[in-house]
């Protein structure tokens, strides 16, 4: 009996073993872009929740903008551009193992008249803190020229010390196109380990913060009334009234604890209005916020202590 002879597969048909792949392919890809809005929405919140926590709020009062992805660069990207204006990436800063872009989104078309388009890039880090310190490094300084700002782009004097759990900020600079700002905000959340960059040219201009006078210290003849109108268990003595002791002072300001005060030293009134005893030394400092207290410990050593009244 002859054998029988396997089915092969028609002329231009495929096998069933290609097929099978085939399908494992088209399920490969319909992951995609699952992932792409996941990574998305939890980017979202970093721009929704965790920038308007710190006081960055860059959508204002108008409903979240739509956006779109785009491709990513297989090793990243090298700058962040708008328009004529370019900054190096976190990219650029980034060692090995430390993280790695996720996402790229931007803002439609239509919405780029406004502000020239944001931009948002999408990280997975991890050490989020040395990370961003290590961008604030570069960024910062002098050749690169963005400053610390807040909302309303007035400059920070102070860098911020940075947590991984979460955080935020914005750096911006005068942009190339007149009556804009570059700027960055950079928010971050140890939750899900992201950490979100965006990037616009809206129009602003950089201003410095307005320099506060410190208050003028109060005059010795007004630290003497307020001292003589305290009861006197608030300066650890006894009696019903100031009235029972001398009030003098040196002249001059000594400095405790960095604080300017003056030094007063307090006696108490004899009988024949005679000058009796020092009972206590305070400082009392120029804006009427400290008192110190000088006392001598059991080695007969000066120490000075802060009045609590």
């Amino acid at each position: 009996m002859p054998k029988k002879k396997k089915k092969t597969a028609a002329e231009g048909e495929e096998p069933q073993e290609g097929k099978k792949k085939k399908k494992k392919g088209k399920k490969k890809l319909l992951l995609i872009p699952v992932a792409l809005i996941l990574v998305a929405a939890v980017a979202a919140a970093v721009i929704l929740l965790i920038l308007p926590r710190f006081g960055i709020n860059l959508l204002g009062d108008k409903e979240q903008e739509p956006q779109i992805e785009e491709p990513i660069p297989k090793k990243g990207v090298e700058a962040y551009t708008v328009g004529e204006d370019t900054v190096a990436s976190l990219d650029t800063i980034l060692e090995e193992g430390e993280g790695e872009l996720l996402a790229l989104r931007t803002t439609p078309e239509q919405s780029k008249a406004e502000e020239e388009g944001r931009h948002t890039y999408i990280y997975e880090v991890n050490g989020n803190a040395a990370i961003v310190n290590r961008y604030l490094d570069l960024v910062l300084s002098g050749e690169v020229g963005f400053s610390l700002v807040d909302e309303n782009y007035v400059i920070q004097e102070e860098r911020p010390e940075l947590v991984d759990e979460e955080g935020a900020l914005m750096v911006a600079k005068a942009s190339a196109v007149e009556g804009k700002v570059f700027q960055m905000a950079i928010g971050w959340s140890l939750e899900n380990n992201m950490l979100a960059v965006r990037i616009s040219v809206p129009e602003a201009q950089l201003r410095k913060p307005e320099k506060v006078e410190p208050p003028k210290p109060a005059s010795l003849s007004e630290q003497l009334d307020t001292i003589q109108t305290m009861h006197p268990s608030e300066l650890g003595l006894s009696g019903r009234s100031m009235d029972q002791y001398e009030v003098l002072s040196t002249t001059g300001f000594v400095k405790v604890d960095d604080i300017l005060c003056r030094r007063f030293t307090i006696y108490e009134k004899t009988g024949d209005d005679k000058r009796g005893d020092i009972v206590k030394v305070v400082y009392f400092s120029g804006d009427q916020q400290h008192m110190f207290q000088q006392e001598t410990d059991e080695n007969g050593k000066l120490i000075i202590t802060e009045l609590v009244t």
